[in-house]
C-alpha cells in the first residue's frame, strides 16, 4: 500500500495555507522491471532513462497502455551512447539528452526528435545536466561547481554562479527569471536546493532550518510555477525506515519561514518527480528496496548470497566468525545473529536508523552509528551520533555526549579505546578522535584535520584515512606522530579494510576504469590490482556502496533487488 500525505495536515505544516497542496490518487504506469532515472514527462507518454550494466537507453511509455518502445537514433554508437533523458521541448517534439563517452568525466548535450531520427549537439557544451526555459530559448547547465546559461541551441555559454560543491538539476522558474538547482556536498553526505536569479543574482539557499533540508534535491516547477516539487528523505512515522518523499514548496520562495508540505510518506520512495505541462499530475520513480548481500568467490567468478533470504547490508562478522551484525533493509534497523542466519535478535528499534556496526574483539558489544530524528521542525538536520550495545540485547548507551556527527567506529585491539570519525558542526571541521570507553576521555589524532573514513590497522601502529573528495589516501604513524601521503587514486578510494597482517590496505574502486579491488602496500605509493568485478547492480544505502569482507575473506557486496517504476500522481494545487 502506497501512503498519501494525509498523515501530514496542514496544521502541522508551518506558514502552510489551511488547504495544502495533496496527493489524491496514485497510479503505477510501468510494470517492467527496469532500473529507472531520468524521467521526463509530456502529457500522453513519459521518457524515462532504463540502466543496465553496460549501457543507457532511453524509453517511450505510454501513460494510458503502459506499451514501452526505445527511442531509437540514426547516430553512430562511437559518438552518441550511453544516454540520459534531461528534459522535453514545450511541444514535446524534442529531447534534451546527454551522451556521455567512457573516460569522460563530463557528457555532451544532444537534441534527440522524440520520435527517435538523428540527434544535434547543442553547440560544443560538456557538463553533468541541463534543462531548457519554457520558451526553449535558453538552456541551463552545470559543469562541476559552476551554473551555467546558453542559448537554447548551445551558444554563448557564461557562467552565472559557482557554488561550494557539485551542481546538478538546474531548472528555470516558468517566467525565466529564476533558477533552482542542487548542490552536494561530500564531505557532509549532504544535498541543498539553492536559487539563483537569472543574471546570477541574489543567490541564497531555500527551505531555511527545515529539518529535512540535508537530503533535499532534484526538484521541478509546475507549469503554471505556483508550486516547485522536490524529493528529500524522512523517516516514516513509526518507524526507522528511510524514503525519498515528494514536497511541495510555494514557486515564489519568498517566504523564508515557509515549509514545504509533504505530499507522499512512504513506505515506497518517491523520486525524479516531472510535472505535466496541462494539468495537475506529475510523475515519478517509486522504488520498493529490497536487497541481498553476496560474496564474490573469485575462482568460480560468481556472487553468491550469504545468507539467504536476508535484505541487509553492512554486515560485519565477530573475530571468532561465529556471528554476524548487520543492518535490516528497509528498516534500518540493527540485528545480530549467527554466522548461517539463525537465532536472530533485534537490536535497536524505531525510528533509530543503524549504520556500520562493529563488534567489541571479545564478542560482547557492538558500537554502530546511529541517526534518530529531530523532533523540533526547526532543527538544521539529523547527525550520526556513536552507540554501544550489548551483543545480547538491552539498551544502546551514546557513546560520547555533544553536538557534531561521529562515524566508523574502530577498537583498538585490547577493546579498550574506539577511534571514529567525527564532524564538529560549530566549527564545520572533520577530524579523527580516540575514545577511552571506561573513562570516555577523547584525545584528537594531531594533524587528523579534514580526514575521515579511519581504519586503525590490526597492529595498533597505523592509521589509513581519506580527503573529503575520496581521492588521497594519507597514513598516520603512531611511532613516529606524523602523517604521509600514502597514495592518490585516480578513482575513488571506498570502504578500506586492513590485512590481519597490518601490511596492506585493500578498497573497493568504483571509478577507476571498471570497478575493482585494490589494494596498497605499507611503504609503497602506487596501488595493485587484486581483481576486477564482474557486473552486479549495488545497492546505495544511506552511506554509499558498502563492502566488507567475509569470515573467510571473501569480499562482500550488497546487490539491489528493488523495484523501479514510473508512478502517475493525482495532485490537488490550491
Amino acid at each position: 500500500m502506497i501512503v498519501l500525505a494525509g498523515a501530514y495536515p496542514a496544521s502541522r505544516v508551518r506558514g502552510a495555507a489551511a488547504s495544502a497542496p495533496r496527493v489524491t490518487e496514485i497510479k503505477q504506469v510501468t510494470h517492467d522491471g527496469y532500473d529507472k532515472t531520468g524521467l521526463v514527462a509530456g502529457n500522453s507518454q513519459v521518457y524515462v532513462t532504463e540502466l543496465s550494466a553496460a549501457n543507457r537507453v532511453i524509453a517511450k511509455v505510454s501513460v494510458r497502455s503502459s506499451i514501452r518502445t526505445l527511442v531509437s537514433s540514426a547516430a553512430a554508437k562511437s559518438s552518441f551512447s550511453n544516454l540520459q533523458a534531461l528534459d522535453l521541448s514545450s511541444d514535446h517534439t524534442r529531447l534534451l539528452v546527454s551522451s556521455k563517452r567512457a573516460g569522460s568525466g563530463d557528457s555532451e548535450f544532444w537534441i534527440l526528435p522524440a520520435a527517435g531520427g538523428t540527434p544535434v549537439r547543442v553547440g560544443n557544451l560538456t557538463g553533468r545536466d541541463a534543462s531548457w526555459s519554457a520558451d526553449g530559448t535558453e538552456l541551463v547547465y552545470s559543469k562541476g561547481s559552476a551554473l551555467y546559461v546558453a542559448s537554447g541551441a548551445g551558444a554563448q555559454p557564461h557562467e552565472v554562479y559557482g557554488a561550494t560543491g557539485a551542481v546538478f538539476a538546474p531548472r528555470f522558474s516558468p517566467d525565466g527569471r529564476q533558477i533552482r538547482f542542487t548542490v552536494s556536498n561530500a564531505e557532509q553526505n549532504t544535498t541543498a536546493l539553492w536559487e539563483v536569479g537569472r543574471d546570477g543574482s541574489n543567490a541564497h539557499e531555500l527551505l531555511g532550518q527545515w529539518r529535512y533540508k540535508s537530503t533535499a534535491c532534484c526538484g521541478n516547477w509546475t507549469v503554471d510555477g505556483r508550486y516547485y516539487i522536490f524529493q528529500a528523505g524522512q523517516t516514516v512515522p513509526n518507524t526507522a525506515l528511510v524514503v525519498n518523499s515528494l514536497w511541495a514548496l510555494s514557486g515564489s520562495g519568498t517566504d523564508a519561514h515557509e515549509e514545504p508540505v509533504a505530499l507522499t510518506s512512504g513506505p515506497t520512495s518517491f523520486g525524479n518527480p516531472s510535472p505535466s505541462r496541462g494539468s495537475e499530475n506529475i510523475w515519478a520513480i517509486g522504488v520498493q528496496p529490497k536487497v541481498e548481500v553476496v560474496k564474490y568467490e573469485a575462482g568460480k567468478k560468481k556472487y553468491v548470497p550469504v545468507i539467504a533470504g536476508l535484505s541487509a547490508t553492512d554486515l560485519e562478522y565477530s573475530a571468532d566468525g561465529k556471528w554476524v551484525a548487520y543492518v535490516a533493509i528497509p528498516q534500518g534497523t540493527l540485528w545480530r545473529a549467527r554466522a548461517d542466519g539463525t537465532d536472530r535478535l533485534q537490536l535497536t528499534s524505531a525510528p533509530e536508523r543503524a549504520a556500520l556496526p562493529r563488534w567489541s574483539p571479545d564478542g560482547k558489544q557492538i558500537a554502530y552509528a546511529s541517526m534518530k530524528p529531530v523532533e523540533s521542525s526547526s532543527s538544521a538536520g539529523e547527525s550520526w551520533k556513536l552507540y554501544l550495545v550489548s551483543a545480547g540485547g538491552g539498551d544502546p548507551q551514546r557513546v560520547l555526549a555533544g553536538d557534531g556527527s561521529q562515524i566508523d567506529a574502530n577498537w583498538s585491539a585490547d577493546g579498550a579505546k574506539l577511534m571514529f570519525g567525527d564532524f564538529a558542526h560549530d566549527s564545520g571541521g572533520l577530524n579523527i578522535r580516540i575514545l577511552d570507553v571506561k573513562n570516555h576521555a577523547t584525545v584528537t589524532v594531531p594533524g587528523s584535520t579534514g580526514l575521515f573514513s579511519p581504519r586503525w590497522s590490526p597492529d595498533g601502529r597505523y592509521i589509513a584515512a581519506l580527503s573529503p573528495d575520496n581521492t588521497a589516501l594519507m597514513l598516520f604513524d603512531f611511532e613516529s606522530q606524523k602523517w604521509t601521503k600514502w597514495i592518490i587514486s585516480a578513482g575513488a578510494v571506498n570502504y578500506p579494510l586492513w590485512s590481519a597482517d597490518s601490511q596492506y590496505l585493500y578498497f573497493d574502486d568504483l571509478v577507476d576504469g571498471a570497478e575493482a579491488i585494490r589494494r596498497v602496500k605499507v611503504g609503497g605509493s602506487k596501488a595493485e590490482l587484486v581483481f576486477e568485478l564482474p557486473s552486479v547492480e549495488r545497492y546505495s544505502g544511506a552511506l554509499g556502496l558498502w563492502s566488507g569482507r567475509a569470515a573467510d575473506g571473501s569480499w562482500m557486496f550488497v546487490r539491489d533487488r528493488s523495484t523501479q517504476e514510473v508512478y502517475q500522481l493525482r495532485l490537488q494545487l490550491p
